[in-house]
């Protein structure tokens, strides 16, 4: 589901602003959850006050900075080489939970991190299926910040799961709506914004849950290799759906990449590492 949103957003983002389409897509996908959340009885959130600010660092990353960037990026480049070029997400993840967040795990991952960055480099160059440096700058940059989103959001992923994408998509789709009106965006056309916004509730919305649901067992870095499906996904959807072109170097970064998240998801099922929670509390804290 995640996966798909950017190709479905590049058929909505003619003539919209790309930070307008960031706010569309979160408000979308925090209405939906907030519908989520009030139907299951509003039950308390599960945030204490000290995690409050891995929160704020959530709401900041991965609802502010990085849709802006991934779609200004998306604007100037293909759907397909911008999906592909997501997959540096699980490179950031995977650092940052290794080395400031204490997760770790065996050697196995760093070698698929340098598969998925020898793919993100043939994208880069010049030529057939290339794509321009500033753009892939501007994906490469929100991908850094979903991956500081990822582990923040591990630090808070017992909490309720609708609440807090609830709060992150109100809060960061709104803040960025504002933001676009005082930069001078229009609100008009209204209907690509509304599709934008239907995106964000099902394909933001729903994997938002599952994501976090996962994150509880897996630790960052992991859920971040499964995720990292998602962009091959996006990318199929381009070539399909969006009819853009195929080229040997999308083809070669596919497979470097691809290759990378096949050595993620073969890494051993429990991390290993003083910030994993306990299995079975998970586990009930999931089912419940």
């Amino acid at each position: 589901m995640f996966g798909l949103a950017t190709p479905a957003v590049k058929l909505c983002m003619t003539g919209v602003d790309p930070q307008l389409a960031a706010g569309a897509l979160y408000l979308g996908m925090g209405l939906a959850l907030a519908t989520a959340y009030l139907i299951d009885g509003a039950r308390g959130n599960g945030i204490e006050a000290h995690e409050r600010v891995w929160l704020g660092v959530s709401l900041i990353c991965g609802g502010l900075l990085a849709p802006w960037l991934i779609f200004w990026g998306l604007a100037h480049a293909t759907a397909t080489a911008t999906s592909l070029l997501a997959n540096t997400e699980v490179v950031f993840s995977t650092l940052l939970a290794r080395f400031l967040f204490g997760e770790r795990y065996s050697g196995r991952l760093f070698f698929g991190v340098a598969l998925i960055l020898a793919g993100a480099l043939a994208l880069g160059g010049f030529g057939g299926g290339a794509i321009e440096l500033v753009p892939a700058l501007a994906i490469i940059g929100a991908c850094g910040f979903w991956g500081l989103d990822n582990n923040a959001m591990r630090k808070i992923a017992h909490a309720n799961a609708s609440f807090v994408g609830a709060t992150k998509g109100l809060v960061a789709g709104s803040t960025n709506v504002v933001i676009a009106i005082v930069c001078g965006a229009k609100l008009q056309p209204v209907h690509p914004l509304m599709g934008i916004g239907i995106v964000g509730a099902l394909c933001y919305g729903l994997s938002f849950g599952l994501y976090v649901r996962g994150l509880r067992v897996l630790g960052a870095a992991r859920t971040s290799a499964y995720y990292g499906t998602a962009p091959f996904a996006g990318a199929l959807a381009a070539l399909f759906i969006l009819q853009e072109p195929v080229s040997p170097r999308l083809g070669i970064a596919a497979a470097l990449m691809a290759a990378g998240v096949w050595l993620h998801l073969s890494e051993p099922h429990t991390p290993m590492g003083p910030h994993v929670i306990d299995m079975n509390e998970a586990t009930e804290s999931a089912g419940s």
